[in-house]
């Protein structure tokens, strides 16, 4: 007796399973940026491409200062993914606030696609307003912002992912692209190497 009910639980329980596809199978599949890692979710996986390009430039301005290389993190760059997503899709493409995310964060907005390369390279052009011995930016220089640049070579984040997306309408043709760094950089009253 036993045995016949356990039968029927899993043969109901096959069947609720099979339901479950069925409906998700149906729904109309949902676009998002790719981030740059080719394996979501897997510390070890190796970053393809854009992702070498991300860290690269990164890493060279970080050498140039003494300190430790970052690591892609593909958690990273799948939360920057859903976030530049977000900013297309509900911001017009404008950035966000990310004051209270657990992570540091570095946002570019370019007119056109721009590549990894060159959005970070313009990150690190901005350490020529940083003074390192007394730990200020020169705000009286013209884009005078050190920010983006302290936070690539903060001695003290581990690791790094990045997303871009591409905007539509009244600025289409705009790509947004965001890093997140953990831990997060620019830590008031601290200097990042």
């Amino acid at each position: 007796m036993a045995s016949s009910m356990f039968m029927a639980l899993r043969a109901h329980g096959r069947f609720l399973l099979f339901l479950a596809l069925v409906a998700c199978a149906d729904r109309a599949p949902v676009t998002r940026p790719e981030p740059v890692a080719s394996l979501m979710g897997s510390p070890a996986a190796q970053p393809n491409a854009a992702a070498d390009e991300f860290l690269t430039v990164q890493n060279q301005a970080r050498a140039a200062v003494g300190v430790p290389p970052l690591q892609w993190s593909t958690d990273l760059a799948a939360e920057a993914s859903k976030m530049v997503q977000y900013q297309k899709e509900q911001k017009g493409c404008d950035f966000v606030d990310m004051s209270s995310s657990p992570y540091g964060a570095n946002q570019a907005w370019t007119s056109y696609p721009p590549s990894p390369a060159e959005v970070v390279g313009s990150w690190v052009a901005q350490g020529k307003y940083y003074n390192h011995d007394d730990n200020t930016c020169d705000t009286d220089a013209a884009q005078g912002d050190c920010g983006t640049y302290t936070q690539v070579v903060w001695r003290r984040t581990a690791e790094v992912g990045c997303a871009q997306a591409t905007c539509a309408g009244q600025q289409e043709g705009a790509t947004i692209t965001l890093c997140l760094y953990n831990p997060h950089g620019n830590v008031q009253g601290q200097r990042p190497y």
